[in-house]
């Protein structure tokens, strides 16, 4: 016994004396500048401009003055005016700051160059705002074994030619604070085109929605988060969109669908935006519909 004792001290003064203090340094990235606007037939331009935070940035509200971007100077033009942006709180938007127009209205075929100076930089990029394409019909229908619980439905049919991008967004007025994109609701017409075929999308997660307390409540939690009721009123935004729009946000989704996941491949989101920036300037050709309620 006593001379296992000693052993086993001479065994911990071996491996107490290899034993090394480490210091780790926690990388931390240069901010970027990220800008994602909007042009939409009908509409005025809207730019929110933000900086990517650190990712192991503690961020706080402390820090929140440095997220927002409140001192560029916006420009969009059509080829013959030129819209000056100035900085606006907007409720509809996702994060409630951005930089808006009052020159321009978005019109189908124009298209549009963005330019935002910042801190010495320039930003630019172009965008064209596709012809709207009307959804045929738009429904909602249960989803068994539940009857009061459901998916939103759309029969869409593609017009002949290839390079019709899409995106849809839903909201339930009184209940949701902005038009939201379920996953997998930007897709082209590359299986489909010129076909006619039905699709369906679960709710969306309005991501800020712990800023935004009227926004989707904890009963949207759970088991209903996914679904629709059958008492619930649903508009429904359809967009026409360009190639490369299409490519930011599919992009964008995957990234998001792949956070966290240690097996997952790195994803590249393709933005449009030259000059160092990431984002995106999307022109938008929009439709509307509505789903009513069933009693």
């Amino acid at each position: 016994m006593k001379k296992y004792f000693y052993f086993l001290i001479v065994f911990t003064l071996i491996f107490s004396s290899c034993t090394e203090k480490i210091n780790v340094k926690l990388p931390n990235s240069d901010k970027k500048i990220v800008i994602e606007g909007t042009i939409e037939n009908g509409k005025y331009p809207v730019i929110s401009i933000t900086r990517t935070f650190p990712l192991f940035s503690s961020g706080n509200a402390a820090n929140i003055a440095d997220f927002f971007v409140m001192d560029a100077k916006v420009y969009v033009s059509n080829g013959s005016i030129t819209d000056t942006l100035h900085l606006a709180i907007d409720s509809n938007s996702a994060l409630g700051l951005v930089y808006k127009g009052n020159s321009i209205l978005g019109a189908s075929g124009q298209s549009y160059v963005l330019k935002v100076v910042q801190a010495g930089n320039i930003y630019s990029a172009t965008t064209t705002i596709p012809s709207p394409i009307a959804l045929d019909s738009v429904w909602w229908k249960a989803f068994p074994p539940e009857d009061s619980l459901g998916f939103a439905y759309a029969k869409l049919t593609d017009p002949i030619g290839l390079g019709n991008n899409y995106k849809w967004y839903a909201k339930r007025p009184n209940r949701d604070r902005r038009f939201l994109a379920p996953r997998g609701s930007t897709f082209d017409d590359k299986f489909i085109e010129g076909k006619s075929f039905e699709l369906s999308y679960a709710k969306g997660k309005d991501a800020t929605e712990n800023a935004a307390p009227q926004a989707n409540t904890t009963e949207d939690d759970g088991e209903h988060r996914y679904y629709y009721k059958k008492t619930d009123t649903i508009y429904i935004k359809f967009c026409s969109i360009d190639r490369q729009s299409k490519d930011f946000y599919n992009t964008f989704e995957s990234a998001i669908s792949s956070n966290g996941n240690p097996f997952a491949s790195p994803v590249t989101i393709l933005g449009n935006i030259d000059g160092g920036a990431l984002g995106v300037w999307s022109g938008m050709g929009v439709t509307y519909d509505t789903i009513m309620p069933k009693p």
